[in-house]
């Protein structure tokens, strides 16, 4: 993406638009996408550093690019451990603490960068943690999507995208490049690499795409999770699979219906974790569930079923096993927020870990148990590194509280924050629903000012309570600067809030969740906050769907945009990659209730439109 068209952008807003405050201290878009973002923290097995990625602008502000940085987990000045304009992320650290792994686009040896047949750009480089060159590792012809150490260090699994065949790539020069999809699918396939030789093999081939995996702690097997293709609903028919680091057939271990995957081995070998929907559907709003299995195989049990909400959380997270084996680490929305929760083996309830308005992430834990590392935001601080005590016997000491160890963004101290305050009104049946409201910095209760509705992807997405100035599609502080107020709704079908409320607008898209938002309008009219008079409408994905079908519904809107849109129901079904993610909301394919498919597509309504 280049940016260039956006800073120029910027520079016609500063123009047209006079700021509430002195110039210096305001927002521009040059501000907001100049922003650090924060990323994949991994503790030092020592637990003394910690490692993690930051993406800032490159030197000429076209792009963006990753580097990996290290800051000391007791705090203290953050330093770049790499520094290449292309993409180096994905740091992990070797056993022994000596290296750090990562992937990385850089130039390979004896590679041209515009080298057509090169399908292999992101590949496995090392890193001493002290610094010096980084040294590569891997020569993927698919390239490296994702890696694992070995417990002992002297192998690493990988996941590498199937490169095109020798036929294919004749064809394609020849012009003769006629295909079908499932000639062009990308299989990613399970290898293991010797770290001393640096010899690969390959462990997976056939229609078996591995999405995830996890090595024993003895290294000699693997678990992995895989699907009959790389298409996306096919993760409903994912799996989990053990097989001999040094090859052969691969042993099914948990075939329930709907996904099983992220597999995750217990430090003692005896369990793997699993992200699954136990057995219970393969409908698109069902909870995930935190799931072990004997590794020898045997009964499934779930870990979370009475915690109502889907593991992973926003972001997917990741499952981190305790050193002792006795419990495992995830992350949940929980309404505006998100915080981290330990589930145990032992079947004792699921223990929150972190708690309070903020999104909390990406859990990381030394190898003794001791420094758990996370990632934290809320609406006036953008994302950092974090860090807690964490002794391994139970829950965190009393009184060692999360403390920040990095410092990515310090210019937002010296612009406004822009507080995502928490507002609740009645919906449809009288439902209490829930939102954020942010509103100009000079304002003050009973000023009405010009609102603007945001509804958010999904449907099953969430308004959280992220960093309000961090926010690349929807620069709010912008908008809140030229005196709008800013309004996000979580109507029912949004996740955060349990099961039953995500599954809430099953076959109702438009309805009764388009009743919710309404009445938030009204809710902020009536409170003295929104200009009836000056409102306008916005959202993307689902919440793309929504403005489209609520500009048909209503007049009150003065401007409507639709971003990434579903306006036609039927040709969205007919022409994605996810048609049943349609019918799993709908309840029927077009052709089986046509006319239900006909209301809820906006673009046959556009008559209504004013």
């Amino acid at each position: 993406m280049k940016l260039r068209p956006l800073l120029l952008v910027a520079a016609a807003l500063a123009v047209l638009a006079p700021p509430t405050r002195a110039a210096s201290k305001n927002w521009t878009i040059a501000d907001i996408l100049a922003l650090k973002v924060v990323s994949d923290p991994q503790v030092s097995p020592d637990g003394g550093s910690i490692a993690h990625v930051v993406q800032e602008l490159n030197a000429d502000s076209s792009d963006y690019q990753t580097d990996v940085w290290l800051v000391p987990a007791s705090g203290g000045e953050a330093r770049r451990l790499t520094a290449s304009p292309v993409a180096d992320e994905y740091p992990r650290w070797s056993p022994d603490g000596r290296t750090i792994a990562f992937l990385s686009e850089r130039p390979r040896p004896g590679v041209k960068p515009d080298d057509s047949a090169d399908e292999g750009k992101r590949q496995l480089w090392l890193i001493r943690p002290d610094g010096g060159e980084a040294w590569l590792l891997s020569s993927a012809k698919g390239g490296v999507s994702a890696f694992e150490w070995s417990r002992d260090g002297a192998t690493i699994a990988y996941l590498s995208r199937e490169p095109k065949s020798d036929e294919r790539r004749k064809k394609e020069k020849d012009k003769d490049d006629a295909w079908t999809p499932r000639s062009t699918y990308p299989w990613n396939r399970l290898w293991v690499l010797d770290v001393a030789t640096r010899k690969a093999k390959q462990l997976t081939s056939g229609d078996l795409h591995v999405s995830s995996f996890s090595i024993g702690p003895d290294g000699k097997r693997i678990a992995f999770a895989g699907q009959p293709t790389p298409l996306i609903p096919d993760r409903f028919k994912s799996d989990l699979y053990v097989m001999a680091a040094a090859g052969g057939t691969a042993a099914p271990l948990v075939t329930l219906k709907g996904p099983d995957a992220t597999p995750s081995w217990s430090p003692d070998g005896r369990w793997i974790a699993f992200q699954s929907q136990d057995g219970r559907g393969d409908e698109w709003y069902t909870n995930d569930f935190l799931c072990i299995v004997p590794a020898a195989g045997g009964p499934v049990r779930n870990l979370t079923a009475s915690f109502d909400e889907s593991v992973g959380g926003l972001a997917g997270g990741r499952l981190v096993w305790t050193p002792d084996g006795g419990s495992i680490l995830f992350q949940a929305a929980q309404r505006t927020a998100q915080h981290l929760f330990r589930a145990f083996v032992d079947g004792s309830p699921v223990q929150p870990l972190t708690s309070g308005p903020e999104l909390n992430a990406a859990a990381s834990l030394d190898a003794h148990g001791a420094t758990l590392a996370f990632l934290r935001e809320d609406s006036q601080h953008p994302r950092d590194v974090w860090r807690m005590d964490f002794p391994a016997g139970g829950a965190p000491a009393q009184g060692a509280g999360p403390s920040r160890v990095s410092d990515a963004n310090p210019v937002t101290r010296e612009k406004p924050a822009f507080e995502k305050r928490l507002v609740t009104w009645k919906g449809a049946d009288g439902w209490d629903i829930e939102g954020l409201l942010v509103t100009p910095p000079d304002w003050k209760p009973g000023k009405r000012v010009p609102l603007v509705l945001n509804v958010h992807g999904g449907p099953a997405g969430t308004h959280a309570n992220t960093c309000t100035a961090n926010s690349r599609i929807y620069p709010w502080p912008l908008f809140a600067q030229q005196g709008w107020a800013i309004l996000l709704p979580n109507p029912r079908g949004s996740g955060g809030y349990g099961e039953a409320f995500r599954a809430a607008n099953v076959r109702d898209w438009g309805g009764k969740d388009y009743e919710d938002i309404m009445k938030g309008v009204d809710a902020m009219i009536e409170r003295g906050i929104a200009d009836k008079d000056r409102l306008a409408v916005c959202g993307w994905s689902y919440g793309g769907f929504m403005t489209s079908t609520i500009v048909t519904k209503t007049d009150r809107f003065k401007a409507a945009v639709v971003g990434a849109g579903v306006t036609n129901e039927i040709s969205m079904t007919f022409t994605s990659d996810i048609p049943e993610f349609t019918k799993s909301y709908f309840k029927a394919w077009p052709w089986e209730d046509p006319a239900f498919y006909i209301e809820r597509s906006a673009l046959l309504h556009v008559d209504r439109v004013k």
